[in-house]
């Protein structure tokens, strides 16, 4: 990521969905935006595939262990499997991206 990037938080979505919906209640708009991120988490979880048309889809991927080293000392570390979550960009998302 450039130095010159900024990023959005949680906090800042929902601030952002609230100034976009004056007519509901912030306390509503945050419960939403943390259902809606639990209900991800829960499902890559279950290691199920999470699909918003338009948006894009989130799925794991298992990635398998490699030997690293550690930066300080320079010894060999085994670092174990790990699942990774990953994201996919949809088309209409990247189409609005691009434009």
């Amino acid at each position: 990521m450039s130095r010159l990037q900024t990023k959005m938080k949680k906090s800042d979505l929902k601030n952002k969905i609230c100034s976009s919906l004056p007519n509901h209640s912030p306390l509503d708009i945050s419960l939403a935006v943390d259902l809606v991120s639990k209900c991800i988490c829960d499902g890559l979880k279950k290691n199920e595939r999470i699909e918003i048309r338009g948006f894009g889809s989130f799925s794991i991927r298992n990635r398998n262990p490699i030997r690293g080293r550690n930066p300080k000392t320079g010894d060999p570390v085994a670092i174990p499997k790990k699942k990774m979550p990953f994201f996919k960009m949809g088309k209409g998302m990247r189409e609005r991206l691009n434009r």
